[in-house]
């Protein structure tokens, strides 16, 4: 079996948790525009993967987390943006409500509920089960036609993308 290349990593992607619960966000904006999801989004010339998403997390729901769990990297091809990746974070979120985000509509959704809705990115279908229950990090690779999973394929972590020291994004096209 080939595994594809490692595309351009420009996102992040966090699932904050308490409980049963996990924190949902229903996009108002492409990608996956009118589709719940977790927060996360691009990051900065020179800013760490951990870096960026304490930072997203702080921006779309202004919990402050003093750290999140690297959950591995999802990657895509074919999909309604260009072919890419984003790193994949988990962590428990602290007291208190989160704000109102520019992003959509923010809520706490049941974690079976995040597994298995129509109303919810389909790949996180997918992922999320294995992510969200303790799995070490993966590489989870997904393949659209027509806008939906043609195939997908869980491999392991490319060599120097790790929990501990993930890459530096340098804001250039891999």
């Amino acid at each position: 079996m080939t595994v594809p290349a490692m595309p351009s990593m420009r996102f992040t992607l966090c699932f904050l948790t308490r409980a049963n619960q996990v924190l949902m966000l229903l996009r108002n904006k492409p990608p996956n525009q009118g589709l719940w999801n977790g927060v996360g989004g691009h990051l900065e010339p020179g800013e760490s993967p951990l870096a960026g998403i304490l930072r997203e997390v702080r921006e779309e729901t202004g919990f402050n987390l003093p750290a999140a769990r690297f959950a591995g990297v999802l990657t895509w091809q074919g999909f309604e943006i260009d072919d890419g990746g984003l790193y994949i974070f988990t962590a428990e979120a602290p007291d208190g409500e989160p704000l109102r985000c520019s992003e959509g509509e923010i809520a706490w959704k049941p974690r079976d509920w995040v597994f298995t809705s129509p109303q919810v990115v389909s790949n996180i279908h997918r992922f999320a089960p294995l992510a969200l229950n303790g799995a070490p990090p993966q590489r989870y690779h997904f393949v659209y036609r027509a806008g939906r999973i043609q195939s997908y394929q869980v491999y392991p972590l490319p060599e120097g993308i790790n929990g501990a020291q993930p890459e530096l994004f340098d804001g250039k096209e891999n």
